[in-house]
């Protein structure tokens, strides 16, 4: 004779244990799933909101606008943060510089164009002119003072030109300044932040799932 058959009520309550572990484990899981996908959900819209809200995070420091002129199709803009100077506004903004080797402060390459050795100054009708532009400006002005010796303030807009000095950029001002919407150091820093906030979520709700699923096994 079994167990069960010795003792029937010892059978209907363990049966009846059974069921009541398996029905809260169900339920729990339920539940945990429906936070998990409410949090998500919460978290997306956080980490991504609506475009129309981005459009107020402008570029707040220095706005940079690179026209390679014949070296390339189209101008590239960027955003530096509290520049020293020019050349510092045009490296901070994402490009890469290089110096003329006998004039301090005279462009020679920028992002490696145009390709030369940089020993001696470039022929005056191939060389990188600087243009720049305060804030609300509408229209760019030849720079009178070279890049190491220029210093732009938080809105003001620096333009390169690679040419024979006599053309601006090919974009203007205000509007290389729009083009650098969301740009710069803030923006990234908060969205490195949103995302760490993010994934710390997610740790914690695998491990509340993970512990409430071995929980309900010992039961």
């Amino acid at each position: 004779m079994s167990r069960s058959e010795r003792n029937p009520g010892s059978a209907r309550r363990s049966g009846g244990r059974c069921l009541r572990t398996l029905d809260c484990s169900s339920t729990c899981r339920s539940r945990l799933a429906a936070f998990a996908a409410s949090l998500l959900s919460a978290l997306f819209v956080f980490a991504f909101p609506a475009a129309p809200a981005a459009a107020h995070d402008g570029c707040s420091d220095v706005t940079v606008v690179v026209d390679f002129g014949a070296l390339a199709a189209d101008p590239a803009t960027g955003c530096a943060a509290d520049p020293a100077n020019g050349l510092d506004a045009l490296a901070g903004a994402g490009f890469s510089v290089t110096e003329v080797a006998s004039i301090r402060g005279m462009v020679c390459r920028i992002d490696e164009l145009p390709e030369s050795n940089c020993g001696a100054a470039p022929p005056a009708k191939e060389y990188w002119s600087y243009w720049r532009a305060d804030s609300g400006d509408a229209d760019w002005a030849y720079s009178p003072v070279g890049g190491a010796d220029a210093h732009p303030e938080a809105g003001d807009v620096e333009g390169w030109v690679f040419g024979d000095g006599s053309t601006p950029p090919a974009i203007a001002p205000d509007d290389a300044a729009a083009s650098t919407e969301g740009q710069g150091p803030d923006a990234e820093d908060e969205a490195s932040f949103t995302w760490i906030i993010a994934v710390a979520a997610l740790a914690v709700i695998a491990a509340l799932v993970i512990w409430r699923m071995r929980r309900d096994r010992r039961a």
